[in-house]
Order: C-alpha cells, then structure tokens, then sequence
C-alpha cells in the first residue's frame, strides 16, 4: 500500500514537471574541455545582450538554463568569451540542445530540436566562408604592385563576384524562409568592418528588408525586432523618395526653358496648367487657409485683381493646405474668383518645392510671355507695378 503511494505520487510530481516545461523554454547540452570555465546564458536584444544566466562549468561540461515561455521568437547566446560564443533563434517552449568544444564555440557546435538555430548556424557557416575567401583575396591584392593595374581589377571583380554569390544565397534562404526570424538576421548580416552586406539603397536589396518585414508584421507585430524593422524600411523608403522629389525638382527646373510648369486640381477635382494662363499677367501666388497673412493678403489681391483683370490680369493661386474642406471653405469665405488649386501636401507640396517657397505669402508676378518679372509684389507695390505695365 505504501508502495503504490508512493509510486502514485512520484508520477503526480512527474506528471506536474512535464506540465510545467511545456510553459518554458529549455536550452542544454554539454561543451567539452571547459571545466572551471563560466558559460553565459544571454538575451540578445537590439540594445546589446543582457544576461539572464551563468554556470561554471564541470568535468562533464554539461549545462542547463530555462526560460519563461517566450512571446515571440528571440536571438539567445551561449558564450564563454566575447569572442567565443554561439547564436542561438529560440521560439515559445522550445527544448534546445546544443554540444561543442570549448576551444572553439562556433566552428564545433551542433543543435537540436531548434529549426531557428539550426537557420542561423547555416547563415554564419555561408557567411564565414564569404569572409574567409574575401580576406584572401585581399591579402593577394595588396601584393600587387599599384602599377598593375590589370591584375588589381581581376581581383577586385573576384571580390565583386563573391559579394554578389554572398548576396544571392541571402536572398534564396529569405524567398524560402520569409515566415522565420532567421530572415531577419539573414538581412541585417555585416562584413568585419561594420557595413551591412545587403545594401538597403539598392532595390533588389530593398525588396529582401521589405518582404522580411511585411511577412514577419503579419505574425509578431509586437516584436521589438519586427517594429525596428518596419521602421528601417518606411525610413529607406522616405529617404528614397526625397531623392526622386528632389531629382524631379532639379530635372524640371533644367529642362523648362522659362518657368517650372504646375499642374494641380482645382476645388471641383479639374487638373489645371499654369501654362493654361499664357498671354495674361499671371500672379502665381501661393497661401495657405490656416496662414493669417495670406487670409488678410487675400483681401487685397482680391481688390487689386477686381482694377486690372479687364486689362489681361489674373491669378493662379496655390494652396499649401492638407484639408480639402479647409481649403474650399477658406476660398468661399474669401471669394476668391481665380484659379485655385492644391496637392493637399501641407509643406511638401511639389508646387511649392520648385518655386523655393519658404515663406507664406509668397508670390511670383508672370509677364504675357510666360516670364518672371517680379517677386514677392503685395498691395501697394504690387498695383504701382501692375500699373506701368498694363496702363
């Protein structure tokens, strides 16, 4: 009888163990030859690795560290020096098991019943095989005398060429794996000297970090790691088309042979040309509802336009506004008759980029032949000037 009591409750406690391990995650396995040696146990998170736990090693080198269960899949490493050390991609209640050789952590270790580590063992193996093939060559092409031009570009195109494979064998495992966090830290490997080994200006480089993100969003969108990765790509994408806007800006202002074209909609959503205006003194004035100054200039263009549109005079006014229901409610409580039109921008509206508008109010006087011929003109100024010209 007692016996079986016992028998009975050693099975509850084994029976509450197994319970309790499916709510955790285990990380052991045994590293030859560290006897007296300290293994860390750390999270790598995107400020540094932070530890979580220590053993000193025995004779038998085994070791064994747990952890709550985890919420999203996390970057672990088992480390006896800074430079002796394994990457580990552990998920919710994984029982890893990892073996290797003190002497050197990365080239000997093996792991099981982790597939993200298994992922990203196989992205160091490739990566240090690149590395190693590029330091070679290095070391060959600086034996080659400066004069030598031709051998110099051999070698450099054979450095070209291993990046290139490099590149391509990240972007087979991403296209395969786009669901892991091994994508992740596929994307964002470096060479020794720092610099990412996919180039995020370059496009098929670009397309690697936006499918990684756009896959890795659906399924950890509180990830810290999926968080700072979406905002890498919508800051590269910003940054990219800065660079096109300001291409766009620099090509029109080279190939308009006398002022920058604007063709933007009207309140009733009709594109119109400022060149539509050709053979009239033209204001083009730009403003803004919520902008007091432009408000109050309104008022007397509006008394300036009313004396001289008979004699060929009107005005192609450009609103800096991001409200359409501001924007239209501002031109009826002004009356505003003329040409009224916007791209709803705020401050990076395109008009207002290529005409260098810093300032609201700001206005450019137009001449019948489509020339600039005044700028900045308000109220008095600007009807004296209309008047030696239309007079």
């Amino acid at each position: 009888m007692n016996t079986s009591r016992i028998i009975l409750f050693l099975g509850l406690i084994l029976f509450a163990t197994a319970c309790t391990n499916k709510n955790q995650l285990n990380v052991s396995g045994k590293i030859e030859g560290a006897e007296g040696k300290t293994l860390y146990f750390q999270q790598l998170n995107l400020d540094g690795a932070v530890d979580l736990d220590s053993i000193a090693l025995k004779e038998n080198g085994k070791f064994n560290f747990s952890l709550p269960r985890l919420e999203h899949p996390t970057f672990l490493l088992l480390k006896l020096s800074d430079n002796n050390l394994i990457t580990l991609l552990a998920d919710s209640t994984e029982n890893i098991i990892v073996n290797a050789k003190s002497d050197n952590l990365i080239d000997s270790y093996n792991v099981k019943n982790s597939m993200g580590s298994s992922y990203v063992k196989t992205l160091n193996r490739r990566l240090e095989t690149s590395k190693n093939e590029i330091d070679s060559l290095i070391s060959i092409y600086k034996e080659i005398p400066v004069a030598n031009t031709e051998e110099r570009k051999k070698i450099s195109d054979k450095l070209q060429e291993i990046v290139n494979k490099q590149k391509d064998f990240i972007f087979d495992f991403v296209m395969t794996n786009p669901r892991s966090f091994a994508s992740y830290y596929a994307v964002f490997q470096r060479f020794d000297d720092g610099n990412l080994i996919l180039n995020p200006n370059e496009k098929k480089d670009f397309n690697m970090f936006a499918t990684v993100a756009t896959s890795l969003d659906l399924q950890f969108p509180e990830s810290p790691r999926v968080k700072q990765l979406k905002q890498f790509v919508l800051g590269i994408r910003k940054e990219q088309r800065t660079k096109e806007f300001t291409e766009k800006l620099l090509k029109e202002r080279k190939t308009t042979a006398t002022i920058p074209e604007i063709e933007e909609e009207n309140l009733q959503g009709k594109k119109v040309k400022l060149s539509s205006l050709k053979g009239k003194m033209v204001l083009l004035s730009f403003w803004a509802s919520w902008d007091a100054k432009s408000r109050q200039e309104n008022k007397q263009l509006l008394k300036i336009y009313n004396k001289y549109k008979s004699k060929g005079f009107t005005v192609y006014q450009v609103s800096l506004d991001k409200s359409k229901i501001l924007w239209e409610t501002a031109v009826q409580q002004d009356k505003l008759p003329w040409v009224n039109v916007s791209d709803l921008q705020y401050t990076n509206s395109y008009p207002a980029q290529i005409y260098n508008i810093k300032k609201l109010p700001a206005n450019y006087l137009i001449s019948k032949e489509g020339e600039i011929i005044g700028k900045d003109l308000f109220g008095r100024i600007l009807d004296e000037k209309l008047a030696d010209l239309l007079n």
